[in-house]
């Protein structure tokens, strides 16, 4: 009988440890992860300020941009010691004057030109979190 106690004990407790933890960032909001709190006012900045609370053809060009940004990886270049690329890395903001600039880009220098300020306006967000955002 103590046996079971014990074990019924135990895996409770393991199941209370095991919960997820929430953190509560400085404005209110609720995250899993305090590295996550910044993304409330990027959220909020971006919702009012450059899609004004819509989901339209800004919204359909930030997503093309996102796609340009990762896909400008090739684990075969890499493997073989060439310049591969970095993936989702924020380079299209990071270098504006340059990636937008390659053919198969074209088109995304508004993009670019409209997510440029957000990253000024929230430092603790890093351009590849940005874009994927």
């Amino acid at each position: 009988m103590a046996f079971k106690t014990l074990v019924s004990f135990l895996t409770l407790l393991a199941v209370v440890r095991a919960a997820p933890s929430v953190v509560t960032c400085p404005d209110g909001n609720k995250a899993s992860n305090a590295a996550c709190c910044p993304l409330f006012a990027l959220r909020d900045d971006l919702q009012a300020n450059l899609f004004d609370g819509v989901c339209g053809e800004d919204t359909h060009e930030i997503l093309r941009l996102s796609f340009h940004d990762a896909i400008a990886f090739s684990p075969s270049l890499k493997r073989q010691g060439k310049p591969a690329g970095g993936g989702a890395d924020g380079s299209m903001l990071l270098f504006p004057n340059v990636e937008p600039n390659f053919a198969a880009n074209n088109g995304i220098s508004d993009s670019v030109d409209a997510l440029t300020p957000f990253l000024a306006s929230h430092p603790e967000v890093t351009a590849g979190d940005l874009i994927q955002f």
